[in-house]
């Protein structure tokens, strides 16, 4: 457990070198599929628990996270997706050590890994065009 906690705190380390202080923002986009048994009720309950605790675990706070469906495309049941907003990629970091790291962090994302499996995710920098 140790070598994971400095490994991750040191690619937060390194990821604070590369932030620049710029309006671009960083979104973490992941695709999911309910569990069986399970309802977007408990992915929302689950989410906005994620939401809190990065908030007030994380420098800055600045995190968002929206549930997305499709409304036009390919509308099997049960699948969404979540993006994720992060303010720097030092952020975006601070969120991954504090699920690995902190008890209230892994317990959320067990809880969100009971609701739904993502089994594809992205990291985009988002630029304002």
């Amino acid at each position: 457990m140790k070598s994971i906690l400095v490994r991750t705190m040191a690619l937060i380390a390194m990821l604070g070198i590369w932030v620049t202080a710029n309006a671009d923002d960083y979104r973490a986009v992941h695709t999911c599929k309910l569990k069986e048994g399970k309802t977007m009720d408990d992915v929302r309950v689950a989410n906005s628990k994620w939401v809190v605790f990065m908030n007030a675990t994380v420098e800055g706070g600045g995190i968002t996270s929206h549930i997305t469906t499709s409304v036009v495309g390919d509308s099997t049941p049960g699948k969404f997706g979540y993006v994720d907003s992060f303010p720097s990629l030092e952020s975006w970091a601070a969120t991954l050590a504090a699920t690995e790291s902190i008890a209230e962090g892994v317990a959320i994302d067990e809880e969100l890994k009971e609701a739904a499996d993502c089994t594809e995710n992205r990291l985009y920098k988002a630029e304002k065009s």
